[in-house]
């Protein structure tokens, strides 16, 4: 992708401007560097720098001056060329920059030739944003064209979903493959909303039932079977039918739903649970309802309150096997254990390394299930892995007192890159999880990375993880305590934006002073309670 953008782009810069817009902001940062980096190779470098300009959301925030200059030269010609000696500027912008912003071409050679080529090397699964994207180019009554150069790999989750591949263009004109990628984004919209219906009528139902429980019938909650069964329907929430619900309910002793009025309807399940192999696998019964694998519908939060009150129901030592929803979790904590970790400014009693401590063995107690898999690493002076992913149900006593047994260390240095870099690994190994399982990487560092190694200085071998080769069904919040560099913060936002690019839950939490710490976590906590077969609200 990157060769064939680089020949469009600089072939036509000769004739008119060109505007390439990147499909995140990480990438934008990227495409600058790449395309730069190609000028110079085609004899160019001593210009490379004013020829391929950026107008990421990145450089916005740390330099509005500089962005706005880019802007103002993005359609004008490049240094004291004039006439037909003319030649032009390629300006690399993120989605942002698609949307609102205006070119202004008002060269008449320019308009001659076409107008400002637009390059999308994305195509929006929205057609609104795609007509966003085509309007900037062809503005004041001028002549525009666009040329989109796309990666195949970039759309292959749909086109399994779909049963389509995408096709591939035909003498330089065709849409089909615009065409295809709206088509799915449709389908995409058409089944979340469809999902988020029959999650809500779900969610009215479990309220209803809930409301009779605590309001009326508290004496049934006494009983462990009781618990368990709630806490079923809780979990399992999104892979029920209304029917389902009430099922569900009905094997509470001497409590009968079917006498209990409701406003709900049965929309089917929101999503279809995930197909179990192997030993021990369950065959999941079919059915027809509304399905979306992405979806992640605010009524799960919303329309549900009587089910959110009882998760913390818990029966004696978890569920059993029959009533574990899903495949298995894998969190990995990533901990700074650098002398400045010993800071005792939480508004605690604790330091800042004993508040990640005790908020970590609260997650491990309340929101991790016993068939999730917990990993510890601390970082440093060096990298350390203190517990490799486990299985709450087989080790979590071990687990809980090693975490709790953890201290700061005395040394300076944060290897923050280097750490990062061996979680993906261990989440990304082979045989860890069942490939449908969530992957969750949760990181804490309090001051800038000092300390990893050359090739890794600046986070490339994560990003390069990130783009190539990342764990499947990778989520990651990333907490950052205090003030950090401008360049470091940019490659933190980078890899949240690939995350979430390719369909994960991603978040930097970047906090002030330490005494938001335990807020910060139990955002991860709100995250790990809502993740259910993949789908996270929170």
């Amino acid at each position: 992708q990157l060769a064939r953008l680089a020949e469009v782009a600089f072939e036509a810069r000769e004739r008119v401007p060109v505007l390439v817009i990147a499909r995140d902001r990480g990438q934008c940062d990227q495409l600058v560097e790449a395309l730069r980096q190609a000028a110079r190779s085609r004899g160019l470098g001593g210009a490379s720098t004013d020829m391929v300009r950026s107008l990421s959301r990145t450089l916005y925030e740390s330099d509005p001056e500089q962005w706005k200059d880019n802007l103002n030269r993005s359609t004008l010609p490049l240094g004291d060329s004039s006439g037909a000696e003319k030649c032009w500027r390629v300006t690399v912008t993120d989605p942002r920059g698609g949307r609102g912003t205006d070119y202004r071409v008002d060269d008449p050679v320019v308009d001659a030739q076409g107008g400002l080529l637009l390059i999308p090397t994305a195509v929006p699964t929205s057609q609104r944003e795609w007509t966003q994207f085509l309007g900037r180019t062809a503005r004041q009554d001028r002549h525009g064209q666009f040329c989109a150069v796309l990666c195949a790999s970039d759309y292959a989750a749909l086109s399994a979903k779909y049963g389509e591949p995408l096709p591939e263009g035909s003498g330089g004109t065709s849409l089909d493959a615009v065409e295809a990628v709206i088509r799915w984004g449709d389908r995409e919209v058409a089944g979340r909303i469809r999902a988020s219906a029959a999650l809500y009528n779900c969610g009215v139902r479990v309220n209803e039932l809930c409301e009779e429980l605590f309001g009326r019938r508290p004496e049934l909650l006494r009983d462990p079977a009781a618990r368990e069964h709630l806490v079923e329907i809780c979990q399992r929430l999104r892979w029920m039918s209304v029917r389902e619900v009430d099922e569900t309910a009905a094997r509470i002793p001497d409590f009968q739903p079917a006498r209990i009025t409701t406003e709900a309807r049965d929309l089917g399940r929101p999503v279809e649970p995930p197909a179990k192999t192997g030993a021990g696998s369950v065959d999941v019964v079919s059915a027809r309802a509304p399905t979306s694998a992405s979806a992640a519908p605010a009524a799960a939060a919303s329309g549900a309150k009587g089910a959110g009150a009882m998760v913390s129901l818990r029966a004696g030592g978890g569920l059993p096997q029959s009533t574990i929803d899903g495949p298995p979790k894998v969190v990995i904590f990533c901990l700074d254990w650098s002398l400045s970790m010993l800071s005792q400014d939480t508004g605690t009693n604790l330091t800042r390394f004993g508040t990640c401590v005790a908020c970590i063995r609260r997650i491990l107690r309340d929101q991790v299930r016993n068939q999730d898999l917990v990993g510890v690493v601390g970082f440093g002076a060096q990298v350390e892995t203190v517990v490799l992913p486990t299985a709450k149900g087989v080790g979590g006593a071990q687990v809980d007192a090693q975490i709790a047994s953890l201290q700061a260390q005395m040394l300076g240095g944060t290897c923050f890159f280097d750490a990062v870099s061996q979680c993906l690994q261990q989440l990304g190994q082979a045989g860890l999880a069942p490939p449908e399982a969530p992957r969750w990487l949760v990181c804490l560092t309090d001051g800038d990375d000092l300390g990893s190694r050359r090739e890794n200085m600046g986070g490339e071998l994560v990003t390069r993880a990130l783009e190539t080769s990342p764990p499947a069904n990778l989520n990651m919040v990333m907490i950052t305590v205090g003030k950090l560099k401008e360049k470091n913060l940019r490659v933190i936002d980078g890899w949240v934006d690939r995350v979430a690019a390719a369909g994960g839950f991603a978040q930097h939490l970047s906090e002030r002073n330490a005494a938001a710490i335990t807020s910060a976590f139990s955002v991860v906590a709100e995250c790990l309670s809502a993740d259910v077969g993949g789908a996270t609200e929170c």
